[in-house]
């Protein structure tokens, strides 16, 4: 049990690593900074083969010890073998951390979306393209319905 207890530690603490380097991409995508984006990048991948290694051990710890890989089967090996709450609190701490990470991980996909849907409005405005991005009188979008002109010709 000591290892399992081991490994559970080793991914708890490289999930934190990877919340942390999350909030470093955070920050290079709000900075554009495509350099040290790509080293969070690289970073993130060898925390990643980590992580699935780590997963890849536990698993077939508990399916060994004749639970099933699934959050019911984890209860259960965690309540026939936990002694002096190391397991289950140590569980708990990794889901939290897995939680934070997605959540993370979600934010800067929206994040890169937004940038992209940005970077996207401003080509079309160069290539003068109609873009509905007016409102009517009443705040509800409104094309032009016409062309528009291209930065060379304004």
């Amino acid at each position: 049990m000591g290892a399992f207890v081991a490994s559970l530690d080793r991914s708890i603490e490289d999930m934190r690593r990877l919340a942390e380097l999350m909030l470093d991409e955070l920050r290079a995508i709000e900075s554009r900074d495509p350099d040290g984006l790509q080293q969070i990048v690289d970073a993130k991948r060898g925390l990643l083969a980590r992580l699935e290694n780590e997963t890849a051990q536990q698993k077939r710890w508990i399916e060994a010890a004749g639970f099933g890989f699934t959050p019911d089967g984890l209860e259960r090996f965690i309540q026939a073998h936990d002694q002096a709450d190391q397991l289950g609190t140590r569980w708990s701490t990794l889901l939290d951390h897995t939680r934070r990470c997605d959540r993370l991980n979600s934010d800067n996909a929206r994040l890169i979306e937004r940038d992209q849907r940005r970077v996207a409005m401003t080509l079309r405005l160069l290539k003068g393209e109609d873009t509905g991005a007016t409102y009517d009188p009443r705040g509800r979008a409104a094309s032009s319905g016409q062309r528009g002109r291209t930065i060379s010709q304004a």
